[in-house]
């Protein structure tokens, strides 16, 4: 695994894989085998990494079956073509197997591994070198397959540390969140019902000087949650239940009560603004259970964070983990964060031992940490290039890394769709006119993307 040429130096390389159904205008049809039914998927490959030796299809021999896919996303060109084929026995036979035991999750795990191609099993088998960083967004746009947990392909075994598997798109940059010189991490626990693990209570118990932690004491899940944001928290915990209705949509759950449910609509709204920057979501000890005896909790916290883009990163436990796992997972988790302040570091060190319940990463900051301790940022700021951005003075200026983010979260969104503009005159015989345009504006780019990725790498 070496970089492109054009790649630059980074804390992380980055491979998207984004996944699309076949027919793109309806539901792929099905096509039976052996009584299967199998529905095959797109899965487009996009990075700066130089992979020639996985042998990737060539995605300009792809029928894509409709709009051909975006030559680059988030400034990662399309390089690769890969196929996923799943073979749907029932799909609550799916999710089912995810509460059935290990031996049931090591027959799912085997099912998973078999629905994808060589060219993607390569991927996931990729193993970064120290201190270099491999991170593969995982982007699906069938909801179906968000319900699948595709990160027991590699957590169900010892992973290497410098390897981050995350669910999401990098289109999207959030800011860090500035914290002062000795301010703890803190964590607002939210358990309206009292159905928490006592696991995760074991977990959060004397965690050290870095991080503070805080159970909202509040029986009613909106009034705990206001409480917890107002109070400036920067990290929530969410133990709840979770619900599906009709299989659309993944709700939050905090009693048996069909109205005290909430959706990731409602929480991003109450989130806005405020400054929770990360939300973990943990099933009670003992999930409801729902048609058939299944739990839902997983398909439910699944299609939430699926819908959840105006929510904060989230670290989702997708089930019940076995109470040592559990205790190990958490208390890993939040003191590595609490030291590095960086999610994706958090997660790598809590999954050293193998995990058959995964916690998925929903990850909405590309860059570096998610926060950054004050007068940190002086000293991180280079002279950022703002030429030709619209800003003021038009010379290089020192700006901190949640103002170049800023600036990205919307310049990104334009760059592409003037690239779409392009390839829309392409197909009709015409040149574009402001191919000078998109190739500066790539550049610059590309040198924010640089130096925002080294003014956040230093340790704590």
């Amino acid at each position: 695994m070496t970089p492109g040429s054009a790649a630059p130096p980074s804390r992380y390389h980055e491979i998207l894989v984004r996944v699309a159904p076949l027919c793109p205008a309806g539901r792929p049809p099905p096509r039976a085998t052996g009584g299967r039914v199998c529905r095959r998927y797109h899965a487009w490959i996009y990075t700066k990494l130089a992979l020639a030796s996985l042998e990737l299809g060539d995605p300009g021999a792809a029928d894509p079956g409709g709009a051909p896919p975006p030559p680059e996303v988030a400034g990662l060109p399309l390089i690769g073509h890969e196929e996923i084929a799943v073979h749907w026995l029932s799909y609550a036979e799916y999710l089912s197997s995810f509460y059935g035991g290990e031996e049931a999750l090591l027959e799912l795990r085997r099912r998973v591994a078999g629905s994808i191609s060589r060219g993607l099993r390569g991927i996931l088998r990729l193993r970064p070198r120290a201190p270099q960083r491999l991170r593969i967004w995982w982007s699906p746009e069938s909801p179906e397959l968000e319900d699948l947990p595709w990160e027991i392909l590699f957590l169900g075994e010892r992973r290497p540390p410098c390897l981050s598997l995350v669910r999401g798109d990098p289109g999207r940059v959030v800011p860090p969140l500035p914290l002062r010189p000795e301010q703890p991490l803190r964590v607002a626990v939210v358990d309206p019902t009292g159905g928490a693990p006592a696991a995760l209570a074991d977990a959060l118990e004397d965690l050290g000087p870095g991080i503070e932690v805080a159970w909202i004491e509040e029986d009613d899940a909106r009034k705990a949650l206001s409480a917890a944001i107002r109070a400036g928290f920067e990290v929530l915990h969410v133990v709840a239940d979770g619900a599906a209705p009709l299989g659309l949509e993944g709700l939050l759950e905090f009693s048996g009560d069909e109205e005290d449910t909430l959706s990731p609509l409602e929480l991003s709204a109450m989130l806005r603004g405020s400054n929770v920057t990360i939300l973990s979501l943990t099933p009670p000890e003992i999930p409801r259970v729902g048609h058939g005896g299944m739990p839902t909790v997983h398909h439910a916290f699944a299609r939430f964070c699926h819908d959840s883009d105006g929510c904060p990163t989230i670290a989702a436990q997708l089930g019940p983990m076995h109470p040592r796992v559990s205790r190990e997972f958490w208390r890993a988790f939040y003191q590595r964060l609490a030291a590095a302040l960086d999610v994706e570091d958090a997660m790598m060190s809590a999954s050293q031992r193998p995990l058959m319940t995964p916690v998925v990463l929903f990850l909405r900051h590309r860059f570096g940490r998610q926060f950054t301790r004050q007068g940190d940022e002086a000293r991180r700021s280079p002279a950022w290039p703002t030429s030709g951005a619209g800003q003021t003075p038009a010379g290089d200026v020192p700006l901190t890394p949640a103002q170049v983010t800023a600036d990205l979260s919307c310049s990104r969104d334009l760059l592409d769709a003037a690239r779409t503009l392009e390839a829309r005159y392409a197909s009709l015989g015409f040149e574009f006119p402001g191919k000078a345009l998109i190739e500066r504006e790539s550049q610059r780019q590309a040198g924010l993307d640089e130096a925002l990725d080294q003014s956040l790498t230093e340790e704590t």
